[in-house]
């Protein structure tokens, strides 16, 4: 159940970030919230993705790579976050990103790659067909 799981990784972030107000950014107290805090934007960002808010879940893997600029997961999820939200350049940077921090991924990141060029492709030849119409 998604939305019970998002409901409740949201309220933990909410306590979080309640305590990191309180410490001061860059102290061990504040970095050990911080470092709770980024499996929490993950799970809530997979959760975002499967209700294709691809916003959303662009918005916490990139809040996670910000803190976490070698995290493998925040950069495949928010390639398939920018996928769905049709910012195929933005996703094929992920995925190649993702490929390059962790090899074992290259063939997933490259179909996945090959989706994006595949839909590129259909919706050049729709526009294309709308602008023929359009002149003729």
């Amino acid at each position: 159940n998604f939305v019970g799981a998002e409901e409740k990784y949201r309220a933990a972030l909410s306590r979080l970030e309640q305590l990191m107000l309180r410490e001061k950014p860059g102290e061990s107290e504040w970095t050990e919230l911080l470092e709770l805090k980024v499996p929490l934007l993950m799970n809530l960002a997979q959760c975002r993705l499967k209700a294709n808010d691809y916003y959303e879940a662009i918005t916490h893997t990139t809040e996670v790579i910000q803190h976490k600029p070698d995290n493998v997961k925040a950069y495949f999820r928010r390639g398939k976050a920018n996928a769905g939200a049709w910012n195929p350049e933005a996703a094929r940077d992920d995925f190649n990103k993702a490929m390059q921090l962790d090899k074992s991924l290259t063939s997933t990141c490259r179909k996945e790659i090959a989706l994006i060029d595949e839909e590129e492709k259909r919706k050049d030849s729709q526009d294309k067909q709308k602008l023929d119409k359009l002149f003729s």
